[in-house]
Parts: C-alpha cells; sequence; structure tokens
C-alpha cells in the first residue's frame, strides 16, 4: 500500500517538479469560444500550456471561460489508486474559487466516502497551493505516514501567503473573483491594484498609480516579512519583471528558495496579461 498526492492544475506546479514529486495533476478546463459559437474546451497543462495559451489569449475576441473537473475526472483518478489499496491525500484550490473542491468531494461520496481518501481545501490557489502541496511530497518523501503528511500540508498552507499585480481587474470581473465595484474603481482611476488571497479569497490590498511602483511594492511586502523559508514569483507575459522581483527577494533568502514559474492557462485567464505575483511561505 502507498500514498498518493494529488492535486489539480489550479496549483500551477511546473511540470518537472509534479514529475520529480511523484504528484499526480488533475486538469481544469479552459474553454475557448470557436466559430459558429462552438465551444472548444482544452485541458489545462495537457491540451494547451501556457505559451500556447497566451498567445491565443491576445488574439481572441472574446475572453475564455474557465471550468472545474468533473465528478467523473476525480473518480477515475481517485479509483485508480484505490483499487491498488493505496491512500490518497487531495489537496485542492480555495472552495470559494471554484467548484473543484465540491466535484472532488462529490467524487468521495460516490466511493462511498473511503476513508483511504482525504480531500484537503487549500484555501489556496496557484503556485501557494503548489507550494503546500510540495511540502506534503516531501513529507512522504521523508517517510511521514498518512495523517502526518496531512498535518504537515495544513502547517504550510497557513503560512502561505500570496500578493498579485495585476495591470487590470477586468479579467477577474469578468471570471466573477472580485466584485464589479472594485473593478470600476481600478479602471476610472486608472490605478494598478494589488490583490492578497484572505481566507481564501482574492481581496483588493493596495492601489498604486503606476506599474513600476506596483513591483516595487510588491518587493517591499516581501521585505516585510522577517522570516521567510521560500517563495515564488509567478508572471503571464512579462518574465523581465518577474526576474527583477526575483533579485530583489533573493536579499532575503538564498536564490535556490526562490521559485519562478508561469501562472498556466486557467488562473492567467482570472489574472490577465502582465500580472506578477509573489508568494511566501513563513517559517513561524
Amino acid at each position: 500500500m502507498a500514498i498518493k498526492i494529488i492535486t489539480d492544475s489550479t496549483s500551477d506546479l511546473p511540470a518537472d517538479l509534479a514529475e520529480k514529486a511523484n504528484i499526480r495533476v488533475v486538469p481544469l478546463y479552459i474553454n475557448f469560444m470557436g466559430d459558429g459559437n462552438q465551444i472548444q474546451s482544452l485541458r489545462d497543462g495537457i491540451d494547451v500550456d501556457p505559451d500556447e495559451f497566451y498567445h491565443r489569449l491576445g488574439q481572441e475576441s472574446k475572453l475564455p471561460t474557465t471550468s472545474q473537473p468533473s465528478v467523473q475526472d476525480f473518480t477515475e483518478v481517485y479509483q485508480e489508486y484505490l483499487g491498488n489499496g493505496d491512500q490518497i491525500i487531495s489537496i485542492h484550490v480555495s472552495s470559494k474559487l471554484s467548484g473543484t473542491w465540491n466535484s472532488a468531494t462529490q467524487a468521495h461520496e460516490q466511493l462511498d466516502g473511503n476513508p483511504n481518501l482525504v480531500i484537503i481545501d487549500s484555501g489556496l490557489v496557484s503556485m501557494g497551493m503548489g507550494m503546500a502541496v510540495l511540502a506534503g511530497a516531501q513529507a512522504l518523501n521523508n517517510g511521514k505516514s498518512f495523517e502526518e503528511i496531512q498535518e504537515v500540508i495544513h502547517a504550510a498552507c497557513s503560512k502561505l501567503k500570496l500578493f498579485c499585480m495585476v495591470d487590470t481587474l477586468e479579467y477577474l470581473q469578468k471570471g466573477g473573483r472580485l466584485g464589479k465595484g472594485a473593478a470600476f474603481l481600478g479602471s476610472l482611476l486608472s490605478l494598478k491594484p494589488i490583490l492578497a488571497l484572505t481566507d481564501g479569497e482574492i481581496q483588493p490590498f493596495e492601489r498604486v498609480r503606476t506599474r513600476r511602483k506596483a513591483l516595487d511594492r510588491l518587493g517591499s511586502i516581501g521585505e516585510e516579512f522577517s522570516k521567510i523559508d521560500e517563495a515564488c514569483i509567478l508572471y503571464t507575459t512579462t518574465p523581465e519583471d518577474a526576474e527583477e522581483l526575483k533579485t530583489r527577494i533573493s536579499r532575503l533568502i538564498p536564490s535556490d528558495k526562490i521559485i519562478t514559474t508561469r501562472l498556466g492557462p486557467v488562473v492567467g485567464t482570472h489574472a490577465g496579461p502582465g500580472a506578477i505575483g509573489l508568494i511566501v511561505r513563513l517559517s513561524e
């Protein structure tokens, strides 16, 4: 009997890290509106990668939508491992941001609440969740028990802080991830919004006058934390900004403790072009 760690594609885990850590990733879907209003549904990270997605996003007249994995998607994955007598820890995007956790929970119910399967609502998104998943994988590699790995994951989730600068709130507002009032204010004042993940929801943190000042502010937010174990820099279309932010954060912690990666298609649909994110995992 083995222990298997599963997550979903909104974790934005780089494929090489997921493979190395033996983490199974269940994809969400990106839905493009084609000719004749035909919807083309693509599996995040399988049918479309970030490079292809952002190229296509710039050419589309209509913003794509996203959808969660189906209950059947999860049931099939879970049965694959439970049938071998394995135990599963399945960690997912905040239930306040997506129905993914709900699909996973319904799949668990269809499997009669099998005690060898545990579903965790991370309360996080993107590499915030991804870093918690990696912490669980490391605990598994260190020989921790089924229950101990869950404790490690919950502890990691509680210590992860996520901040993001977006060029416009339009994408978040259209995707239903932020209220219309906030989107209107940001547009009216030509501000660059900095957002934070608070209690599983995306909330306004600050509004800064220019992109340059917003990038500087992300760096200073990192500097406000006295004890950081590791960090992640995220971007959609501006890798040069990500490198600049990494250089600044590397003054706080060794550069090998910083992951730089691109937001995947599902999260990128809502963040939009030009977004830059900072995630820190605190030691206390």
